[in-house]
């Protein structure tokens, strides 16, 4: 009797951590999504599965300084890009990237 206690706890426990934990690193949005080709502007990544050490990128420009909030959120300061949008990528520290296509734009001039 004492192992099906035992079992039907830890089946327990998986079913809440399935209902509950969202697995992996992912990007949700951006806030705000858009800004001036000149960079430098302050951008919040939210999402999920964040650690220190990630690099992030929008387009091909690497971003200098990321300041990890908390595992959903990440702040950052865009670098200059050329007017258009372009895919917002966190690269983990394994080399996994996760990629929010299209997920920013750069425009000319004041928003």
């Amino acid at each position: 009797m004492r192992n099906y206690k035992y079992l039907l706890a830890m089946l327990l426990l998986f079913e809440f951590c399935l209902a509950g934990c969202e697995k992996g690193t992912k990007i949700k949005s951006l806030e705000p999504n858009f800004g001036n080709v000149s960079g430098h502007d302050v951008v919040v990544i939210h999402g999920n599965g964040f650690k220190t050490g990630m690099v992030v990128q929008f387009g091909e420009q690497q971003v200098k300084n990321v300041v990890i909030e908390n595992s959903s959120r990440l702040r950052v300061k865009t670098p200059p890009g050329i007017e258009g949008k372009v895919d917002v990528i966190v690269i983990g520290n394994d080399g996994k990237k996760f990629a929010l296509t299209n997920g920013f734009s750069y425009i000319r001039g004041t928003p």
